[in-house]
């Protein structure tokens, strides 16, 4: 495993709190092997082959004779779903200086054309199986691997013979015609100026700086516009002879199906593949990495974040993973991971001067292994801030970790690898298909999560102090540092400062870290439950509904769908439509604020951190149109936990004062990255246009922002968490009785409450009727620019079956636009269409259109949407195109019913307002029901240009 996976793996299992993704670690049958260099003149090979880790023993590998890798698996979470991926062991570093781009170019040609299926029908037959471009079909391009992705919905025998059928086209038969092939250089084009900003050009200089002379440096997987717009189809067609070859192609199936007859379903269609050039793969030179020593500089852009990096690197060194490279990677993760809660316990202060900080390490493949250290200075303070995240550094470096600090993070461990293992048999199907791919790519053995947690606890007992400590200046030793300041102006801060700075920490005289104690979990007992007073089953939901003396309600849907994971929704009643517009409540502040960050009563949030290592719990809130919730995702046995934490940030959260001052700090950064952006500048003021200026709605400005008091957000989330009704929603792998037993020691221990009165002004929402053409301006590149429409439909719950007709009647216009706006005319990379419909403000909801294109390009794109309106306007549409819109969403809701998610989305709420109930039977029958006429009807309705609300970004100088 690599150190880039390593770190990945340690965020999203055992840091998140609600981590329930298996880790994908390793496992060794015997001694520990040599490590092996990978021969890339060989073509692609697992990892297991070349190490003493054994793999999944429920995984088929294989190889065919031609030298194409494939994996099939068998998975049922969702039940009767798939999913196929194709690797190519080639990106953009791969490139010659002729083919900047092309890697990521060929990518997007993989849809437009090949030996057996006309340009422009891959999308419409993967959209006649149920698959949506984008969500279920989609690709991308890194420095060294391209991978093709298709979600199959459903695996009918036609269905997976379909997706092996078109992997089988991208993979050898792209006919790359020199027609199609210009029509798509304004697709990519369009891609490259929406991707474009001041954090990717600063990026092309850190690498330049970092790397010079490596491929790395001048080879980002968009390429440049001179070679996207002008380079010939021949040399197109050049790398994809070159690379697109079965010694370099990995084909990865996973899906609730029978093994034996994906696989010979991939060997009949993958077999007769051969080299279009045949002979030795083409080799790369990627350059080698250069010795620096300590390197100072500087990046500076209009709408550039304020940040530091301090990186140290080593050559690059590509091998397979074995049982010793595995454990040395483990342990370098457990000494990161203890300096980054120094780091997170630091930022909490008042007086540090960092927002944040933390350390990674990663490979960059063919390139450099690093270990960088990244710096977020509060405003102001960037000196103060390097100084203060560096000094804790050479602390870690100088007197390494204590006894506390490493038992916590092994407490962590323990619990991610615990839980994955407990969840094996319910792991979802996408994330184990991308797992096996991304295993292919790092060299990594492809493990089960009981083999990581075996691996886990033989290797726990090597993990000492001593150990631990000595590895930890290996970890700053590489070449370097390279210091890197970026931010709009660098003030005072410069290279020669930043230098000063650098040497003052190194010659410093440091003493060891302080230790802190670790306070008990205090809230465990709330007093005496009120009862149960009523239970009702509805049981073609499979749900219980109790209502308990108190007022609290509860909905209880025990499922098998995922195995020891629960999800918990705390519901309070009235969300904005219990604020009133004329008061301005700082609704986007109190959403940001990050309750859990203010701590509670008895508890800092550092303090919860610590009481609580090695438990699986979450914490998020937000405020919704008619309600706030707080929401937790835990297993069974933190089941009693997660429901204790709810309950004391229900009843006692803390606000503390330097936790919302911290949070200010980041906003400056926040606000100077949103206006360089023209999708950062329509996120700041579409919400607040498309409610006509009602306060609730949108982002504040910054100075607003930095204004607002931690009282102001106190006083409005406490009237929410504290005095609203509250409505319990508890899905996953926990009975009835488990519920309970959980809900009667916390919130059944409440006392009654009553909703608070709505102010008369709350409970309205209007769509503007006036100013309809608003113009912003970005700060950014003045080729980049955005345009959105939308025209005013209805609520939700007023007519359900004219929403979900408005749903679909959105799916057909992005159908469209994907057709004429992508396709045809290509003015921009992705035109998007969507629907809303309020489920809280009678009369409110929207159709909408967008796209990121040029400036002089609006116009074009207004036409082109008008035309496509006029045309669903004046007659229906065909039976196909109606097809390819709904298939997606029926199937995909078919799937959803099979998942925790989706049930913890719709299922609160359901006993303050049962036409919710009533929402969830009736949908699926609903969008079977509309018609191409119920469609033509609602065009006519609604999309009516005299009352379409248009909003353009523009820069600066063109903004008029």
């Amino acid at each position: 495993m690599s150190r880039k996976t390593l770190i990945s793996t340690f965020v999203a299992v055992a840091l998140a709190t609600t981590a329930l993704t298996p880790l994908s670690t390793v496992y060794a049958a015997e001694p520990a092997a040599a490590v092996r260099t990978i021969d890339p003149t060989k073509g692609v090979d697992f990892a297991q082959n070349h190490s003493d880790i054994k793999p999944d023993p429920t995984v088929r590998f294989g190889k065919l004779p031609n030298g194409m890798t494939y994996v099939v698996m068998k998975n049922a979470t969702p039940p009767g779903t798939g999913s196929l991926r194709l690797r190519i062991n080639a990106g953009s570093m791969m490139e010659s200086d002729q083919q900047l781009g092309l890697a990521h170019f060929l990518e997007h040609m993989a849809f437009n054309g090949s030996k057996n299926v006309p340009e422009g029908e891959m999308i419409k037959i993967l959209q006649r199986h149920g698959l949506e471009f984008g969500p279920d079909t989609n690709a991308y391009t890194n420095f060294d691997e391209t991978v093709y992705q298709l979600d199959l919905p459903k695996l009918a025998e036609d269905d997976v013979d379909t997706g092996i059928f078109l992997l089988r086209e991208a993979a050898g038969n792209l006919l790359l015609d020199a027609k199609a092939v210009d029509s798509e250089r304004g697709v990519i084009l369009g891609e490259e100026r929406s991707r474009n900003s001041p954090g990717l050009n600063n990026y092309k200089k850190w690498t330049a700086t970092a790397f010079p002379g490596q491929k790395y440096a001048t080879r980002l997987p968009i390429g440049t516009p001179e070679i996207i717009s002008g380079a010939p189809r021949d040399t197109l067609a050049d790398f994809y002879n070159a690379f697109y070859r079965p010694e370099q192609a990995t084909i990865v199936a996973v899906g609730d199906f029978d093994v034996d007859a994906v696989e010979a379903k991939i060997k009949a269609k993958f077999s007769d593949w051969q080299p279009a050039t045949p002979g030795a793969l083409r080799q790369t030179d990627f350059g080698a990495y250069k010795t620096k020593g300590v390197v100072v500089d500087t990046y500076s852009e209009k709408g550039l974040r304020d940040g530091l990096t301090v990186t140290w690197a080593k050559p690059y060194k590509d091998t397979y993973q074995t049982y010793g490279s595995a454990a040395d990677d483990f342990a370098d993760m457990v000494r990161v991971s203890i300096l980054n809660e120094r780091f997170e316990r630091h930022a909490k202060l008042p007086e540090s001067a960092f927002a944040a900080a933390g350390v990674g390490a990663e490979d960059m493949k063919y390139t450099a292994e690093i270990t960088q250290l990244a710096i977020t200075p509060k405003p102001g303070q960037a000196k103060a801030a390097f100084e203060q995240a560096y000094t804790i550094v050479r602390q870690y470096e100088l007197y390494g970790a204590t006894q506390p600090e490493l038992d916590r993070v092994l407490a962590d461990f323990d619990a991610g690898f615990k839980a994955a293992a407990q969840g094996a048999a319910t792991r979802n199907t996408r994330d184990l298909a991308d797992a096996i791919a991304g295993s292919v790519h790092e060299g990594q053995v492809f493990t089960s999560p009981q083999q990581d947690y075996d691996f886990y606890l033989k290797l726990k007992p090597s993990l000492t102090l001593d150990l631990i400590n000595a590895g930890v200046k290996p970890l700053f030793a590489g070449d370097g540092p390279i210091i890197w300041r970026s931010a709009e102006t660098l003030g005072d801060f410069d290279k020669a400062a930043i230098t000063a700075s650098y040497e003052s920490v190194k010659a410093s005289q440091l003493t060891a870290a302080e230790a802190h104690d670790t306070k008990p979990w205090p809230y465990t007992d709330f007093g005496a439950p009120s009862a149960v007073v009523k239970r009702e089953e509805v049981k073609d939901l499979g749900i219980v509904q109790l209502t308990y003396a108190n007022g609290v309600k509860a909905t209880i849907k025990s499922t098998k769908f995922k195995d020891d994971e629960i999800g918990i929704t705390i519901r309070f009643a009235g969300g904005l439509d219990s604020l009133s517009p004329a008061a301005r409540p700082p609704v986007f502040q109190a959403s940001a604020s990050g309750l859990v960050e203010g701590g509670l009563g008895k508890l800092t949030a550092a303090e919860i951190k610590d009481s609580l290592t090695g438990r699986i719990y979450g914490i998020d809130f937000d405020i919704g149109e008619d309600s706030t919730t707080l929401r937790g995702g835990t297993t069974r046995e933190d089941f009693a936990l997660q429901m204790q934490v709810l309950m004391a940030f229900t009843t006692d959260p803390a606000y503390r004062a330097d936790a919302w001052e911290r949070l200010k700090a980041f906003v400056p950064n926040y606000y100077t990255s949103l206006a360089s952006t023209p999708g950062g500048v329509f996120q700041m003021n579409a919400d607040r246009v498309l409610h006509s200026d009602d306060s609730r709605f949108g982002i504040p400005s910054q100075a607003d922002f930095l204004a607002t008091t931690n009282d102001q957000v106190k006083s409005l989330i406490d009237t929410q968490l504290k005095t609203q009704p509250i409505e319990i929603t508890i899905v996953g792998d926990v009975t009835e009785e488990q519920a309970k037993a959980q809900i009667a020691a916390t919130f059944a221990t409440l006392k009654p409450r009553t909703a608070t009165p709505e102010p008369k002004d709350s409970d309205t929402v209007k769509f503007p009727a006036a100013n309809l053409n608003q113009v912003f301006e970005h700060g950014g590149r003045p080729d980049q620019g955005l345009t959105y429409f939308a025209f005013p439909t209805g609520d939700f719950f007023s007519d359900t079956k004219r929403a979900r007709g408005l749903e679909v009647l959105a799916d057909v216009l992005s159908l469209r636009l994907t057709d004429e706006v992508r396709e045809k005319q290509a003015l921009a990379y992705s035109p998007n269409a969507s629907s809303y419909a309020s489920n809280a403000f009678t009369g409110y909801g929207y159709v909408s259109i967008a796209a990121e294109v040029k400036p002089q390009d609006s116009q074009p794109f207004a036409d082109t949407l008008k035309t496509i309106v006029a045309d669903i306007q004046t007659k229906p549409i065909g039976e196909d195109e109606l097809l390819r819109a709904r298939k997606p969403v029926l199937d995909r809701l078919e799937n959803q019913w099979k998942t925790n998610g989706y049930w913890s989305q719709v299922l609160p709420g359901t006993m303050s307002d049962p036409r919710r109930l009533e929402a969830i039977r009736s949908r699926r029958d609903q969008v079977m029901s509309i018609t191409p006429e119920d469609l033509q009807k609602l065009a006519v309705t609604y999309l009516k240009l005299d009352k379409m609300l248009t909003i353009q970004i523009k820069p600066a100088e063109k903004a008029q």
